[in-house]
């Protein structure tokens, strides 16, 4: 009986050890998506009063913030696609770099440069000097 109890204890520790991987990768499986795809409601679901309005003085001229939020967006439309790519990638989506590297074919400097060249062009068309490709 000695031999068939020993066997039946290899057995256990054998299946206990696949359930502990099998729940360390499940885990980690739905961490890993939860991370990627966090929880989004449709535009369809949100009621119009929670949508943000433009502030507007009391002499009806827009603010200096919405004047420097459409300057803003002038200056983004005038960028080079990729520069506007890895912007949007970087600030909105909150990519890594490395991802976006990846994800784009190029390496992780080209990424850095482009992100650096991209925030220089909008400074400087925001402070005035409007720059063109």
């Amino acid at each position: 009986m000695c031999g068939k109890e020993q066997e039946r204890d290899e057995l256990r520790a054998m299946f206990t050890g696949w359930l502990e991987s099998l729940a360390y990768r499940v885990r980690k499986n739905y961490l890993r998506d939860n991370s990627r795809n966090p929880l989004s409601v449709s535009l369809d679901e949100i009621a119009e009063d929670q949508f943000a309005v433009h502030d507007v003085q009391r002499n009806g001229e827009p603010d200096s913030f919405d004047f420097e939020e459409e300057q803003l967006s002038a200056a983004f439309a005038n960028l080079p696609a990729m520069k506007k790519q890895i912007l949007t990638m970087l600030f909105v989506l909150e990519m890594e770099p490395e991802k976006i590297a990846s994800e784009l074919g190029c390496t992780v400097q080209n990424v850095y440069n482009q992100r650096s060249l991209a925030l220089k062009r909008l400074r400087k068309a925001l402070e005035g000097g409007e720059e063109h490709d």
